[in-house]
């Protein structure tokens, strides 16, 4: 019979062995352990992140242990980070394309009922199935809405005194041109405006002088403010002015030049429909994390209320689909609104590495890969340009509060995942805290 190893070597020798290795793999360890450390104490003694709570989180799937740890079950207003949470309703419950709109017809009237969809009439799309089907029918055409329907215009927690800004357009069943006027102009001069509809609404249009443009806080009063820019677009979201269908229709029946009515009931009156379905999900949801749209995240989240309840209700989305896909995530969270412009968002580092590995076992890596930020893209164009590895993540920004979440393709192929949230930071921007977890995250991501 064949000797065993331990038979085969003297018995000394055999334990020294055992002690040398264990000592080798100890000291590997505890090398890592104290090269993460110590990248961990750079980040909280740098400028800019004194003073701030910080919660790190970071996992080596490749090998299946925590790699960083400092405060992970904290909690943290996340930001944009929510974006993360929306992308996943998007991959769960709105399929290949978006199911824009419900659409049915009997001898003399097509009925259309909106379901949320943001691309409609936006510039950045060129494909607007609906507006075609508009124009080339000869019957009346007859918007339904819904009577169910439960949101508010503004999200749970959203700032009101920021309704003029281009990152916080009101959310609607039946959105247009983004809920936002576009307005382009050079050489100090407005060369056009989409929708046109609210050219009447410019005030001192001869003031044009590469200024931000504004909006009064109701009504619709479009104006040049006193700051300098020199941008040649510019989106100032315009007011619904508590009608949102309403106003929608008055734009869509200006733009199109048809006569185009109005139901408001909870189901289209005839029961046999089909969904059109518009742009590609992953292209929207692309586009939503590059630039961390807000309004195209909220907007997901609205759409995949209608289709899991037939109406749109975000608060009861939210708390249902924790129960269904967050339930087992190491802590509770409190999840507000789509986009985290609310600042009633709550979450920890751990959370966000669980949910980011939910993500890829649940909807493949390399689509999650190709929806995600990659490093020297979006709103990370500045930073990790050169970073020893790939890296895919989401940022988040609030006043005070930075966020970074996402994975790491590291030299040697080891794969992390890595939150890095911090809260009540007092720089005047952003930069610092930034500059400060890229400096952390190169330092950890080296030789791994």
């Amino acid at each position: 019979m064949a000797k065993s190893i331990r038979e085969r070597i003297n018995p000394f020798k055999f334990e020294n062995l055992l002690k040398l290795l264990f000592i080798a793999v100890a000291t590997v360890m505890i090398l890592s352990a104290c090269s993460v450390r110590q990248a961990q104490k750079t980040l909280l003694s740098s400028e800019g992140v004194k003073g701030a709570h910080v919660g790190i989180a970071i996992y080596n799937d490749t090998k299946g242990q925590w790699l960083s740890k400092y405060q992970s079950d904290h909690y943290f207003t996340p930001a944009s980070n929510v974006k993360i949470l929306a992308t996943y309703l998007g991959l769960q419950f709105l399929g290949d394309s978006l199911p824009g709109w419900k659409m049915a017809e009997n001898a003399d009237t097509l009925f259309l009922m909106p379901l949320g969809d943001p691309s409609f009439m936006h510039p950045e799309f060129k494909y607007q199935p609906v507006v075609d089907i508009i124009k080339n029918t000869n019957k009346q055409v007859v918007i339904v809405g819904n009577n169910q329907d439960q949101f508010e215009i503004f999200g749970s927690g959203w700032s009101w005194a920021d309704y003029a800004e281009d990152y916080q357009p009101e959310r609607s069943r039946m959105p247009i041109y983004g809920n936002v006027v576009h307005f382009y102009q050079s050489n100090k001069k407005l060369e056009a405006i989409k929708p046109f509809y609210f050219f009447k609404d410019i005030v001192d249009l001869g003031k044009v002088e590469e200024k931000n443009w504004s909006r009064s806080r109701t009504g619709n009063r479009f104006f040049t403010t006193n700051e300098n820019n020199k941008s040649k677009y510019f989106q100032v979201p315009f007011s619904q002015e508590d009608m949102p269908m309403v106003k929608a229709l008055e734009l869509l029946n200006d733009t199109l030049g048809k006569k185009i009515s109005f139901q408001k009931q909870s189901t289209l009156p005839v029961t046999s429909y089909k969904i059109v379905k518009t742009v590609a999900t992953d292209s929207l949801l692309k586009i939503m994390m590059l630039r961390s749209d807000n309004f195209y995240a909220d907007q997901i989240v609205l759409m995949a209320s209608e289709q899991l309840f037939g109406k749109m209700d975000d608060a009861a989305l939210l708390d249902s689909t924790k129960k269904l896909f967050f339930a087992d995530l190491p802590q509770k969270m409190r999840w507000a609104d789509g986009s985290g412009l609310s600042r009633y968002n709550l979450n920890t580092p751990e959370n966000y590495i669980a949910i980011l590995q939910q993500m890829q076992a649940k909807f493949g890596e390399a689509r999650v890969k190709n929806i995600f930020e990659k490093g020297g893209e979006g709103t990370i164009s500045a930073y990790y340009k050169n970073f020893p590895g790939t890296m895919y993540a989401k940022t988040g920004t609030l006043g005070g509060q930075v966020a970074l979440s996402g994975f790491i393709y590291t030299p040697k192929q080891q794969k992390l995942y890595f939150s890095v949230l911090v809260a009540n930071h007092m720089s005047l921007s952003s930069t610092q805290v930034r500059r400060a977890v890229e400096t952390y995250l190169t330092k950890v991501t080296k030789g791994m």
